[in-house]
């Protein structure tokens, strides 16, 4: 047997540790610096290289819980620049898709005013020059659906820290720090991952383990969107921070918050399995507001599928579908669908409803429009 030291010491070294804080939008840049220190990042993200800030864009106009919020980008780059990060040095990338708009997303989330304000570059990987990338073994199902592994070369070394929010998602249950990797690293082709997505997200865990210099995720719960994510989601106040360096681990703590089964949240226990994470919560170390698994909030979340990811699942099932549909010039026909629904139908109908409740009547919408230009 072990002496008691020893085996003490390993239990220690097994354990990841999570940060989980309450905040207020008052008190958000406090919290934020709080959180941060909690999870260490000053260990894992390193000032002697470049720093790469992945935001969330899910929806190109503004809707509540759906992208990055202008004051978490605010109240990080404030911690970091404050802690002797070189500006310069700090980039912030997001991608676009079939439905999603770089630019439009740009503004309509109120990100650029951010930047500005604190000078650091901005790089719409839609201009990143993506290369090949040799994995250490066989990706589980990347290289068979888009016949190539590749990743922007700018971000290669780099610290990365993603900045997802609590939401449900109508194709992995919930979207968190591994789904925030899906715009990193794959193009407008990624709709083709969607029947193995749970796969697909593991894999790029693995590429960005495999040409990132360190990991580093802070999610925002603040405000979270429950139901049919990512987009037609019902709101809800959470006044959360996760900050951790273990992307996995950041997902399995927000999973047990939203109130999910963490056995039905198939990319966690995958990455779990091969060793690329701790999905496991008697290895995860809980620092900050709440003691144990017991303490944390529940907010009883529903994952549920809007129509349009309803249609997607239902005809790739079909065998032809997608090379029909999804391979094919016909592509625009569901794209220009997507759009009419969420823009054109749910968003005026049902959504605005809750975009002015959010603006109009809390304190975080108060805050997020302090960021308008």
């Amino acid at each position: 047997m072990l002496p008691k030291q020893a085996s003490q010491k390993r239990d220690e070294q097994l354990m990841q540790k999570v940060a989980v804080v309450r905040t207020t939008p008052k008190t958000i840049f406090e919290d934020i610096a709080r959180v941060m220190d909690l999870a260490e990042y000053d260990k894992h993200v390193s000032k002697d290289v470049t720093t790469t800030i992945k935001l969330n864009l899910s929806w190109s106009k503004f809707y509540p819980a759906c992208s990055t919020n202008p004051y978490i980008l605010d109240g990080l780059l404030r911690k970091m620049i404050s802690d002797g990060f070189d500006p310069k040095t700090i980039t912030a990338v997001e991608n676009e898709t079939v439905v999603t708009n770089i630019y439009a997303g740009v503004k309509g989330n109120n990100w650029y005013p951010v930047m500005k304000k604190h000078r650091i570059n901005f790089l719409p990987l839609i201009k990143a020059t993506y290369v090949d990338v040799e994995l250490p073994r066989e990706t589980l199902v990347l290289k068979k659906i888009f016949g190539e592994i590749i990743a922007p070369k700018e971000i290669f070394g780099t610290n990365i820290i993603h900045l997802p929010t609590i939401k449900t998602h109508g194709h992995t249950w919930m979207t968190g720090a591994l789904k925030d990797s899906f715009g990193l690293y794959l193009t407008k082709k990624r709709h083709l991952a969607h029947l193995k997505i749970h796969e697909v997200l593991v894999d790029l865990l693995l590429l960005q383990k495999t040409i990132s210099h360190s990991e580093f995720v802070l999610t925002d719960g603040t405000v979270m969107g429950d139901g049919n994510g990512p987009r037609t989601m019902i709101p809800k106040i959470g006044n959360i921070l996760i900050a951790t360096d273990d992307m996995v681990a950041a997902d399995t703590v927000q999973s047990r918050i939203m109130g999910l089964d963490l056995k039905a949240v198939r990319k966690i226990q995958i990455a779990h399995q091969l060793g690329l994470g701790t999905a496991d919560p008697e290895q995860i170390e809980l620092v900050g507001d709440f003691e144990s698994w017991k303490d944390l909030p529940n907010f009883k979340m529903r994952p549920g599928q809007s129509p349009v990811i309803q249609w997607n699942r239902g005809f790739l099932r079909f065998p032809g579908m997608e090379t029909l549909i999804f391979r094919s010039p016909l592509m625009w026909l569901p794209t220009q669908l997507s759009g009419l629904y969420h823009d054109g139908i749910w968003l005026p109908l049902f959504g605005k409803k809750w975009v002015r409740w959010f603006l109009e009547e809390t304190e975080w919408g108060k805050l997020w429009k302090s960021y308008s230009e």
